[in-house]
């Protein structure tokens, strides 16, 4: 089976459990021919890992939750940076207790299904390096 379908403009990527949902997204937006896309998402995601970026020392500081949390919301974009795909996500999580835990996702399985609608972009999307930062910032130029 397949993990994504094109639905006229947009694509829909099914994750099944135990994909890395980052690497899941990259590989099904690979086989769609999608090179640049926003998305959105929602589902199941087990051991999570979460991170704020510290601006003051340029550095993410992470969390991993163990455990199977719902993803709330999965929201990113898919741009290139040299010649290769990169993913930016953010996510906001919930545990059994409903409180809410939200960051840069770094990683995580799915726990029971990823569903994310791909909005790919005409255009290719670029990352460089933003000296200030030491980040790959989206480059519009």
């Amino acid at each position: 089976m397949s993990p994504w379908k094109r639905l006229g403009e947009r694509i829909q990527i099914v994750l099944p459990v135990g994909t890395e949902v980052l690497d899941g997204i990259v590989a099904a937006a690979g086989e769609a021919g999608v090179a640049s896309a926003a998305f959105v998402g929602l589902g199941a995601i087990e051991s999570p890992r979460l991170a704020w970026f510290d601006r003051d020392v340029k550095e993410y500081r992470e969390w991993t939750f163990g455990g199977v949390f719902e993803i709330a919301n999965l929201t990113g974009n898919l741009a290139r940076m040299d010649g290769e795909p990169r993913i930016h996500c953010h996510a906001t999580i919930a545990g059994p207790d409903l409180e809410a835990h939200a960051g840069h996702l770094v990683g995580g399985t799915v726990g029971v299904t990823c569903e994310v609608t791909l909005f790919p972009f005409d255009g290719s999307l670029e990352r460089r390096t933003d000296s200030r930062f030491d980040l790959p910032l989206l480059d519009l130029s």
